[in-house]
This record gives structure tokens, sequence and C-alpha cells, in this order.
């Protein structure tokens, strides 16, 4: 295998011209990202009030399962949007 061997100056010469090179490929790669971002969507009013339950009777009761509260949560939620 054959050796190279560059001054500093070559050296350090290259690594910029790599090193501003990747710049501009990340900076046109972060363009394009930026204008994908998904929407996020909308929280419906079910969705909220059953949040405020979920949240209120998990203050109540911390230490029951998950999904007993929300059967309630969800119980109490339809009551409260009648």
């Amino acid at each position: 295998m054959p050796t190279v061997t560059m001054t500093l100056e070559e050296y350090e010469a290259l690594r910029s011209l790599i090193t501003s090179e990747r710049e501009s490929e990340g900076a046109s790669l972060a363009d394009r990202e930026m204008n994908q971002k998904p929407k996020k969507r909308k929280k419906s009013k079910y969705q909220k009030e059953l949040g405020r339950q979920l949240k209120m009777l998990k203050a109540k009761h911390p230490r029951t399962k998950i999904t007993a509260l929300m059967k309630r949560a969800h119980r109490a939620t339809k009551k409260a949007l009648k």
C-alpha cells in the first residue's frame, strides 16, 4: 500500500474543504426536513374532557390500575358531555 505524506497546511486545507462541503449538504437537508414537518391534529372536545377526568381519577386513586381508571374516566366523560 502506498504511503501518502502531506504537509500540515495541505492537511488543514483538505479538512476545511471537506467540512465546508458537509455544511452545505447539511444545510440543504435541514431545509427539506423543516418543510415536511407533520401537522399536529386538533384535540377533540371529548379527548380534552377524558384527559381531565383521568387526571382527577389518578389523583384520587393513584394505585389503581390504569385500565380500570380508563373505564371510569370514559363513563365520567360521557356523563359530563351530555
